[in-house]
């Protein structure tokens, strides 16, 4: 532990003799940011074209009712969630495809099937927020709040609250737990966002915030077990209600929110909607129902967030009011305003950053969806509104090869070796930088 302290006071030391030398240089993408996908509204594979006109006039499809937050990407196909925030949303969990009657139209195929989206069918899918995508077995975990239309003076709590975990590659469902009342509450729950934390080379906890309750979900998948945490920081920040985008103000109460795994899976990051500050707290914590939580303050944010996503070497996370996407470098010591840094702007197509994820070729994707205006009943269908995003970042997923990354010594404990080891690479490679920079000016 010495030798690491030494080494991280070394590297700490060399960096900021590089950022004397280089104060032009600055992060920059390996690639061109890119729109992929974009609507002015959403439209459906319907079984036929009477099926769709019955959904129409049975009022079950309302087309300004259905708007985009969650993407997930698996094997080149993109997975979306459409909440079933208000009436007339067909279709909760969906895979992008191209209009077979239209090439140059993109609409939204319901996943697994039609039948997997039946309102009142408990067995089936009632309201789809997000859900996580392990590239290493090809599970989906999909959280279902079984509560829709919670956008409205007429909420309907249909079913109890359940994690699906879905085999998309074998097209077969693997495992459903039904959360139990007392851990999930059936009438008041707005199950938000999840990730997964990988122990000896399997993953065995998913995290799944809860926006509405302030309540952290804990799912032990080896005991088939669900149990929740509760702490003053999953509350919201006072003074933070009101969020300004554009010519545009929302008045919230959202508590934590935004959810990201260290690439480590030490620790788990959070924060609310409504707030600008970061936490974190110790999956060794976490994976006991029985521990006294011990949260940290890792800084300020410079803008309120929803959706985050860790790489092997940064955060990544949304900023609201200003339409952007910020990165905080991980090699960095310390989290502050300082050095977090803009990736990309953009005040049409940016508007609410939601999810972000990133696929198994190094790209981020996101969701730009507008919600503050769909929220407001400001959305406008007449112009395009909902934008997925593809940025190559040349960085890795935190659930990247984590089969084989967290077996053997790093799962037994010896994950500060790890970290150590880090340090000293990066600091003799800026070292060598920095020797190569002196002897050529």
């Amino acid at each position: 532990m010495v030798m690491c302290s030494v080494m991280a006071a070394l590297g700490n030391y060399i960096f900021t003799l590089v950022i004397l030398i280089l104060p032009t240089v600055q992060g920059k993408l390996d690639g061109q940011a890119q729109i992929v996908y974009q609507w002015k509204s959403l439209d459906y594979s319907w079984q036929n074209d009477t099926a769709k006109q019955q959904y129409i006039t049975d009022k079950r499809f309302i087309v300004e009712n259905n708007i985009i937050t969650g993407v997930k990407v698996l094997d080149g196909s993109v997975y979306v969630t459409v909440p079933r925030w208000k009436p007339g949303v067909p279709s909760t969990l969906n895979k992008v495809i191209i209009n077979p009657t239209d090439t140059n139209e993109n609409i939204l195929e319901p996943f697994p099937n039609w039948k997997m989206q039946t309102l009142g069918d408990c067995d089936a899918l009632q309201y789809v927020q997000s859900m996580e995508i392990d590239p290493n077995t090809g599970h989906m975990w999909i959280i279902d709040s079984g509560r829709i239309n919670r956008l409205t003076d007429q909420p309907q709590n249909l079913c109890p609250a359940k994690l699906v975990i879905y085999d998309v590659r074998n097209d077969q469902l693997v495992h459903v737990h039904e959360f139990p009342d007392a851990v999930v509450s059936r009438a008041s729950n707005f199950m938000n966002d999840i990730v997964l934390d990988y122990v000896n080379g399997v993953a065995s906890f998913a995290y799944i915030t809860d926006t509405a309750d302030a309540k952290l979900y804990v799912y032990d998948c080896q005991r088939n077990t669900s149990y929740f945490f509760k702490h003053p920081s999953m509350g919201i920040e006072p003074g933070t209600e009101t969020i300004n985008i554009g010519d545009n103000q929302v008045i919230t109460s959202a508590t934590i929110d935004g959810v990201a795994m260290s690439s480590d899976f030490r620790f788990l990051y959070y924060c609310a909607l409504n707030g600008y500050s970061l936490y974190r707290v110790s999956t060794a914590l976490l994976r006991n129902q029985s521990s006294i939580l011990s949260v940290e303050t890792v800084g300020r944010k410079i803008d309120l967030t929803d959706g985050m996503v860790f790489t092997d070497k940064a955060l990544y996370f949304g900023g609201l009011t200003t339409n952007a996407l910020y990165k905080w470098s991980t090699s960095r010591v310390k989290y502050s305003a300082f050095n977090q840094e803009m990736v990309i702007s953009d005040e049409t197509n940016l508007r609410w950053v939601d999810t972000i994820a990133v696929d198994d070729r190094q790209n981020l994707w996101l969701v730009a969806n507008g919600l503050d205006m769909f929220v407001s009943r400001r959305r406008n269908i007449t112009k395009t509104n909902i934008f997925i995003w593809k940025i190559p970042v040349g960085e890795n997923g935190y659930l990247s090869a984590a089969i084989s990354r967290t077996r053997d010594n790093i799962s037994k404990g010896n994950m500060k070796n790890v970290a150590c080891n880090t340090v000293l690479l990066s600091a003799l490679t800026l070292f060598i930088i920095v020797s190569f920079i002196l002897q050529n000016k």
